[in-house]
């Protein structure tokens, strides 16, 4: 189990002050590191900046942990890198790719959408 917060993703780049009312909307959320897909079965890692705790491990071997696995998830081999063209249409499954938005060229138009199925899987540690 790991625990996210959008204050360690951001005091990663240097942000460490919060206020109250925004230390108690990014309060760390409990995440599975380990996720298993329930239609195909197989396994994933859950993997963002947002992650800073492995629970049970001390800090900074926690920290190696997680930045030793993204690393490797993150290897050239592993990453897709969309060149878009007119009319492309992109999809993903959300519960087994890692994504991030990259600057892009303002000036061109873009439509993005978004679609959210419904599931049944538990992906939070307080869903037992």
């Amino acid at each position: 189990m790991c625990e996210h917060s959008l204050m360690h993703s951001r005091g990663s780049l240097g942000q460490l002050e919060f206020t109250e009312d925004e230390r108690a909307m990014f309060k760390p959320v409990r995440q599975r590191l380990v996720r298993t897909h329930p239609v195909t079965g197989r396994k994933s890692l859950y993997l963002s900046a947002h992650a800073g705790v492995v629970i049970g491990m001390p800090m900074p071997d926690a920290r190696i942990l997680l930045r030793d696995l993204t690393e490797h998830a993150t290897q050239p081999s592993f990453v897709y890198v969309h060149r878009w063209r007119p009319w492309d249409f992109v999809m993903w499954d959300n519960q087994r790719t890692m994504h991030r938005v990259r600057r892009y060229d303002e000036s061109q138009p873009r439509d993005m959408r978004r679609t959210t199925l419904a599931g049944n899987a538990p992906t939070t540690a307080q869903e037992q």
